[in-house]
């Protein structure tokens, strides 16, 4: 019999897992609480609440798997895992759709003033002239790494007519380009040739601050950038300063050095903040957990 151990909160019965397995649900379960009964089990389902470290992974002598529904693995460390023996999986795939909705939406409200015509009409303002907005057609569309999200925002920003540049670290498989009609940069140059940019890169030591303040001093003025992937790669200070000294158009930020974020970037003008929602859909956080469940079944099944 197979025991997991469920450590945040989940809607068990939509991983499905069957009555091969035994599920010990603890979505409050405390960090010495966590210590004292991980060695108890063979796997661990998280979501971001709960830190599977070395120290954890060293009173966990019978686990094999480690699985989180969702994308990030910023609480994990992976490499120690696997130096165990423990697998660790997630499901970005499922998360695809409502991200890049959350990117495009983002760079649409930041494009026609929307926040700002929403708080001047609701405090009584009618300042229609004041707020004349910029279209995305014939814009130049910087994407940071081109997985999954990266190509659906490629896709729909180029049925909105946008052209599309793209950097990644990884070698980009054949024919993923020419659907997007993409063009392979340098990073600089992205920066410096981009109406919009998004950024779609884990949080590694090389992607630690990648936009700091000389990068984004390379950006055109006016120029809009997106954050959706890992707070830690932007310098918010830097990115404070740009914005209002009036260098840029704008900044949308889902995610944050430290969260709730503070500091400089809370006052910063022409910025919409969101609470790491990007992958907060109905659709998307079912199918992360139907996706884990299928993950967790099949790990088990063939081990």
């Amino acid at each position: 019999m197979v025991k997991v151990l469920i450590c945040d909160q989940v809607e068990v019965s939509q991983l499905a897992l069957g009555p091969a397995v035994t599920v010990d649900y603890k979505p409050a379960i405390t960090r010495d609480e966590l210590l004292s009964a991980v060695g108890e089990y063979d796997a661990l389902i998280i979501r971001s609440r709960t830190k599977v470290d070395r120290a954890v992974l060293d009173r966990a002598a019978k686990l094999k798997l480690v699985a989180r529904p969702g994308t990030g693995l910023d609480n994990v460390d992976v490499e120690y895992a696997k130096s165990k023996g423990v697998t660790v999986v997630n499901s970005p795939e499922s998360l695809v759709e409502a991200v890049a909705e959350h990117v495009l939406l983002l760079m649409l409200a930041l494009s026609r003033k929307v926040v700002q015509a929403d708080v001047s009409t609701k405090a009584g303002r009618w300042e229609k002239n004041a707020l004349v907005g910029r279209e995305l057609r014939g814009r130049v569309l910087g994407i940071v790494g081109l997985g999954r999200i990266g190509r659906r925002i490629g896709e729909v920003a180029r049925v909105m007519g946008m052209s599309i540049l793209v950097y990644d670290v990884i070698p980009l498989q054949k024919g993923v380009l020419a659907p997007l009609g993409a063009r392979v940069v340098s990073l600089d140059e992205l920066f410096a040739s981009s109406d919009f940019i998004t950024l779609h890169v884990p949080m590694t030591p090389e992607t630690a601050k990648m936009v700091g303040a000389e990068r984004i001093s390379r950006m055109k003025k006016g120029a809009v950038i997106v954050n959706t992937s890992r707070g830690g790669v932007v310098d918010e200070d830097a990115l404070a300063a740009a914005l209002k000294e009036g260098a840029l158009g704008g900044a949308a930020l889902d995610v944050f050095e430290k969260e709730p974020p503070t500091g400089a970037i809370m006052g910063a003008p022409n910025t919409i903040l969101t609470p790491h929602i990007g992958g907060q859909t109905e659709e998307a956080q079912a199918n992360a957990i139907t996706v884990i469940g299928e993950k967790v079944r099949a790990f088990f099944a063939s081990a």
